[in-house]
C-alpha cells in the first residue's frame, strides 16, 4: 500500500562506502528541513547463497555499514527519524522500487568501486535516469568551500515547472539564493534570451519572494555552461524528461553528472 503523500520519506542508498555516508548525512538534512522521515536503505545481493542454498553473505560486515550510519546519523542528528532495512535486491532495482514510495531519492556518485578519477558510477546513473521522483546525486568528495547558491538549469522556451518548483524550494529550506541559468546558441539575440528567462520566471518570482535570486543567460553549449557553473553552487538542479527513452539520460544531464562540481538533482519532468 503506498503512504500517503505527507508521509512519504527522504530515502538514502548506502553500501558502507565512504561517499555513501556523505549521501547519508545530506539525505538526513534534507529530510530534517522537509519535517520528513529518513529511510536508510542497504542493498544485499540475492548471489550466491541462493544458487549453493547455504547462506554466505557477510552479515557481520553488512549490518556494520548499517550500524555505522545510524550511529553518525545519531550523534549529529539525534531529532531525526531514521529507519535502516536491509532488502536482498541488486542496488538498482531496489533503489529505484524504493523511490516509487520517497518524496526524495539521495545516492552518492559513486561507492568504493570503479577506478581512480572515476567521478560518477552505473549505480547513480542507473538511477538518476530511472527513478520516478527527485534523485540527488551526491559529490563523492566534500568541499570546504562555502557555497551560498543554488544553480537551476532552465530553458526559458520551455521552462520545467518541476525543476523550478523544487529548485526554488531547495533554495529556500537551505537559506540560500537561486540561480537560474538558461544557455542559449552562441550568435544569437541574447537580449530576447534574457526576456524570454525574466517572463518564464515570473510564477515563481511572486511565489518565493524571500529567494533571492539570478536570472542569467549564457551562450555556450548547456553542458559546458552547467559544468563550470557548477565550481560554485552549493546545489545544481536540472529535469530529466519522462517522454524520453526508458533509462536514458540526455546528453546535459549526462555530461553534468560525470563533471559537475557539486551535488546534482535529477528532477522528472511531466
Amino acid at each position: 500500500m503506498e503512504l500517503p503523500v505527507m508521509e512519504l520519506p527522504v530515502t538514502v542508498g548506502v553500501d558502507g562506502s565512504s561517499a555513501s555516508l556523505r549521501a547519508a548525512c545530506l539525505a538526513a538534512e534534507e529530510a530534517l528541513s522537509r519535517g520528513r522521515a529518513l529511510r536508510v536503505l542497504h542493498a544485499l545481493p540475492l548471489m550466491p547463497h541462493l544458487l549453493s542454498g547455504r547462506d554466505t553473505r557477510p552479515r557481520c560486515g553488512e549490518r556494520g555499514a548499517l550500524a555505522e550510519v545510524r550511529h553518525v546519523l545519531a550523534v549529529r542528528h539525534p531529532e531525526l527519524r531514521v529507519r535502516a532495512e536491509e532488502v536482498h535486491d541488486v542496488a538498482t532495482a531496489a533503489l529505484v522500487a524504493a523511490g516509487e514510495e520517497a518524496e526524495l531519492l539521495v545516492v552518492a556518485a559513486r561507492g568504493d568501486g570503479g577506478f581512480p578519477g572515476l567521478r560518477v558510477g552505473s549505480t547513480a546513473l542507473h538511477v538518476a535516469a530511472r527513478a520516478g521522483c527527485p534523485v540527488i546525486v551526491a559529490p563523492v568528495t566534500e568541499d570546504p568551500v562555502s557555497r551560498e547558491h543554488v544553480l537551476a538549469a532552465v530553458d526559458a522556451r520551455r521552462p520545467a515547472e518541476a525543476v523550478l518548483d523544487f529548485a526554488f524550494d531547495l533554495a529556500r529550506r537551505h537559506g540560500l539564493a537561486l540561480r537560474v541559468l538558461h544557455a542559449w546558441p552562441p550568435g544569437g539575440p541574447g537580449r530576447s534570451e534574457r526576456e524570454l528567462l525574466s517572463t518564464a520566471l515570473e510564477p515563481w518570482r511572486a511565489a518565493y519572494p524571500d529567494v533571492p535570486l539570478t536570472e542569467d543567460c549564457e551562450p555556450g553549449g548547456a553542458g559546458r555552461v552547467l559544468v563550470e557553473a557548477s565550481a560554485k553552487a552549493r546545489f545544481l538542479v536540472l529535469g530529466r524528461r519522462r517522454c524520453a527513452p526508458v533509462g536514458r539520460l540526455g546528453p546535459v544531464a549526462h555530461a553534468v553528472l560525470h563533471h559537475a562540481e557539486c551535488a546534482v538533482a535529477v528532477v522528472p519532468e511531466a
